[in-house]
């Protein structure tokens, strides 16, 4: 096995937020385990947005423990690549940063960080190399996920302390800085999500009971309700409707964000990086993907499904089902509120249950050091 020191991450983002969370907190997992850690990312608005501490007008600064690195040509012009190299969801680095590793002694360890997919054919492909046509060198695709036989998921240490040290009188705290009161008998729900998602319609079946908060981050709210109501939707703002309250909060730092989620009783959450915290929440969940015009993100869904009801009811499992693949798009299910709603007593102790399961698989930032050092 060879150690290495420094670690190259590259960001191209996608998927908004999804992207540049992920790869922020890779390089905060791996920056705390005594890597030297370059996180490249071609959009600093968005890191901004999960980390206003950040300045997206300087081209490199150091934030989190870590260096920040504004990914553009001109910063690719003399590059000296790290120990280890990641592509972080599939981006492609430049000929000439390819070259550049190439002419390095050694060459890089270099890792194509896949998208998270509960699908089968994902752990076949784990850890598999493949050469490059031209160059010497070989990338190896790195797959997290939900198996042991998968890259597992990122998981701060000391996280599942703090949240199980997390009690009703910080829980209160918390949501009174963001303007929150809740009281007695209201569902709290946090919800994130593409403007794809049937928003009229869960409002709709709220709207008639029981009590139910819903927190929406402001630039999600703008996004998603703009179009819909002509309400203030800028944070702090509040709309009642019925049973329905809808709370505008501030977009949240991730640290923050992990604490909405252990105060609510329902998270609504999108992409990867949402979903993955909602792991650690101990909380029912509902997961929108990031939608693909040839519906392979209901494939994607399904095979989640397939491994997360195992241990449910039947009847809960279908409830589950149908409302998720109903909040993903699918014109066949309906998105039933009320019979989804009814499980959530029963779900709660499942979703303690999937995350311990979840949890036993060695986590991804210390999954891959392994690997790298093992190949490098």
């Amino acid at each position: 096995m060879h150690p290495f020191k420094s670690v190259d991450i590259f960001c191209d983002v996608i998927d908004n937020f999804g992207d540049a969370g992920v790869s922020w907190r890779l390089a905060r997992a791996l920056s705390s385990q005594g890597m030297s850690v370059r996180l490249w990312i071609n959009d600093l608005w968005c890191l901004k947005h999960l980390r206003p501490a950040l300045d997206d007008c300087l081209a490199e600064q150091v934030l989190d423990g870590f260096e920040v690195i504004a990914w553009n040509e001109h910063a690719e012009f003399d590059y000296q690549p790290a120990d280890v190299v990641i592509e972080a969801f599939g981006c492609r680095l430049t000929d000439s940063m390819l070259n550049h590793m190439s002419n390095a002694n050694p060459a890089p360890v270099w890792i194509n960080l896949e998208y998270l997919s509960a699908e089968s054919w994902t752990v076949g492909s784990h850890c598999l190399p493949s050469h490059h046509p031209r160059l010497p060198l070989t990338q190896y695709f790195f797959f997290p996920g939900f198996v042991a036989e998968s890259g597992g998921l990122l998981r701060e240490d000391g996280l599942m302390q703090a949240r199980l040290a997390f009690n009703l009188e910080m829980r209160a705290a918390f949501l009174k800085n963001l303007g929150i009161d809740v009281t007695l008998n209201t569902r709290l729900i946090s919800l994130f999500c593409y403007e794809q998602a049937p928003i009229e319609d869960l409002f709709k079946a709220m709207r008639s009971g029981p009590p139910t908060h819903c927190l929406v981050p402001e630039g999600v709210a703008k996004n998603v309700l703009g179009q819909r109501m002509a309400n203030d939707l800028s944070a702090g703002s509040q709309i009642s409707d019925g049973q329905l309250t809808i709370s505008i909060i501030p977009f949240l730092e991730p640290d923050d964000y992990d604490r909405l989620l252990w105060s609510c009783d329902v998270n609504f959450v999108r992409g990867e990086d949402s979903l993955v915290r909602a792991h650690w929440a101990h909380h029912p969940f509902v997961w929108q993907l990031y939608p693909q015009h040839d519906d392979a993100h209901i494939i994607k869904l399904t095979a989640f499904l397939d491994h997360f009801c195992l241990g449910m009811s039947e009847p809960d499992a279908l409830v589950v089902r149908a409302f998720w693949l109903a909040w993903n798009g699918n014109s066949v299910a309906t998105l039933d509120w009320a019979s989804f709603a009814k499980t959530l007593p029963r779900l709660g102790t499942h979703h303690r249950l999937w995350s311990a399961k979840v949890s036993s698989v060695d986590e991804l930032s210390t999954q891959l050091i392994r690997f790298a050092s093992k190949i490098g």
